[in-house]
């Protein structure tokens, strides 16, 4: 039993159940975890798309899913078990990275408690920008990337695990674009390590085989050169992707928009003076006092990076979880070189901290009882099979943040019209229509590469309007793209109704409400 139930066992369970439970409304907020499904859908049945399969503004224009591969896996996911199977399938990775951080701090002198307490802070600070979407493979691969650069500069590993960093990363370009930071992340360690090689090299000649006490784990040019060679193949892995030069303009696109960071959340620096703000910066705060504590011995380079995801969370909020998982793994490394460290183990009673202990530790048989609860509930997924936490049907959409109470409108309305019939949608409510009204086109969603910085800020300067501006502009998008159904947000009753509800409602000579929700209301056209 003691083999079975390690603390890593049971880590894992705890973070599992906590992700099944925590994120079984909220993993599924982002309109992006709906229409992801149907591009999934597409490649698989019909082949790679090349132009605009959803809205009717954009009809026509060339446009490729360029995070086909996460698709492709979520289309099938979804085959196999639903939005059950889509949240086991998120609970169970993220769940495993944090368990393999919780590991090495262990394993670095950390007991059960505190390391637990580490890593859960780093997963809760991050867990903002968590939702069952393509970009979770970013904070796996990211966190892995550092394991690995950490390793080795520990010597722990060889260079053929950066090697495999080559493969993995042609794997991560088509799964998300995040495989940017990857190779800036492996780019910088190599720099740091190559300037501390050629400082060690200035007016000292190499003795073979010596271990070198510059700080690096460059010790020869031939290690130099492999380094700055693993590198470039990194940074060469993006142009490995079915859409050719064509991945890389979107990317572009996006990181140099001017537009994004003004009118999409997850794109705006971060505010210090909000709790999410708060988090980050407090984590950060915290990473450094754990820094300082290693003075006077010269960081590690690998120690180092956090902070330069600290600084781009600054910069961009999304960066935000990137410097969580990095600190994650760059303190469970950093923690026995502190002075922290070492007033915890002398004066404490070892609960806390301990001697660093890297010896071998049973890998398979911690995780024989989480591997059958995930067999488990994969199982219940399947067959169907309701149950609290693990079964089929324990995802559920909050009617605040998803309009699921308008399904049967919306649906109805889908199957008494022809294919292609049009609607005027809020960009945040094209995915629910792309996923539950397939046949139906709409106006716009958040594909923001496909519509461009000019198209968004007209969008979004006309919602801005008020009612009487907004109209004019609205009616001659009604005119112009003939729709006669529009499905626009709603707030809570306790505060103002958005522009665009206000102007149809007084209106109701041509407009009038067919349909209301919690999150969106549906109007009708007036011929």
């Amino acid at each position: 039993m003691k083999r079975l139930f390690r603390p890593e066992t049971l880590f894992f369970l705890a973070i599992w159940f906590v992700l099944l439970l925590a994120f079984r409304e909220r993993g599924f907020y982002d309109p992006g975890s709906l229409w992801h499904i149907k591009v999934g859908e597409i490649i698989l049945n019909e082949g790679m798309p090349h132009t605009d399969p959803f809205s009717y503004t954009f009809e026509g224009r060339g446009w490729v899913p360029q995070q086909w591969g996460a698709e492709v896996l979520m289309a099938l996911t979804h085959r196999i078990g639903g939005f059950d199977a889509m949240l086991l399938a998120f609970a169970t990775l993220i769940a495993a990275l944090y368990t393999l951080i919780f590991r090495r701090a262990m394993q670095a002198g950390m007991g059960p408690i505190l390391a637990g307490l580490m890593v859960g802070v780093c997963l809760f600070v991050g867990a903002f920008h968590y939702f069952v979407r393509p970009h979770m493979f970013t904070i796996i691969l990211l966190g892995w990337t550092m394991v690995a650069i950490i390793d080795y500069e520990r010597g722990r590993c060889s260079e053929w695990r950066l090697i495999g960093l080559i493969p993995l990363y042609i794997l991560w370009t088509n799964l998300h674009g995040g495989v940017l930071g990857g190779t800036m992340t492996v780019g910088l360690a190599v720099a740091g390590w190559g300037v501390l090689f050629l400082k060690s090299r200035m007016g000292k000649s190499e003795v073979p085989g010596q271990t070198s006490e510059s700080g690096t784990p460059i010790r020869n040019w031939r290690t130099a050169f492999l380094l700055c060679g693993i590198v470039v193949a990194c940074g060469l892995t993006p142009f490995i992707n079915p859409h050719g030069m064509e991945m890389i303009r979107i990317w572009q696109r996006i990181v140099e928009s001017k537009v994004l960071p003004t009118v999409v959340h997850e794109h705006m620096p971060l505010n210090p003076t909000e709790p999410l703000g708060m988090a980050i910066i407090g984590l950060g705060a915290f990473y450094l006092i754990l820094l300082l504590g290693t003075l006077p011995r010269r960081p590690q380079v690998t120690w180092l990076i956090p902070l330069v995801w600290f600084a781009l969370s600054f910069k961009g909020i999304r960066q935000g979880p990137l410097f969580a998982i990095t600190a994650a793994v760059a303190m469970a490394d950093l923690w026995p070189h502190t002075v922290w460290h070492r007033l915890l183990v002398k004066y404490g009673d070892g609960s806390l901290a301990r001697s660093p202990d890297f010896s071998p530790r049973p890998f398979v048989a911690p995780f024989i009882v989480p591997a059958l609860a995930i067999m488990t509930a994969l199982c219940l997924d399947i067959t169907h099979t309701p149950a609290p936490l693990v079964g089929y049907g324990w995802v559920r959409f909050d009617p605040d943040f998803v309009p699921v109470d308008l399904n049967g409108s919306i649906e109805e309305y889908a199957a008494h019209v022809p294919a292609g019939t049009r609607v005027f949608n809020d960009a945040n409510l094209g995915g629910y229509l792309i996923y539950h009204a397939p046949s139906l086109k709409i106006f716009m969603d958040d594909r923001c590469e496909l519509y461009g910085d000019d198209w968004i800020k007209g969008y979004a300067d006309t919602l801005g309007l008020p009612p009487s501006e907004l109209g004019v502009v609205f009616e001659h998008w009604a005119t112009d793209y003939q729709f006669d159904r529009a499905l626009v947000m709603t707030n809570p009753p306790e505060r103002e109704k958005p522009s665009i509800e206000r102007y149809l409602l007084g209106n109701p000579q041509k407009w009038r409400e067919v349909a209301r929700g919690k999150r969106a209301v549906m109007f009708e056209r007036i011929r």
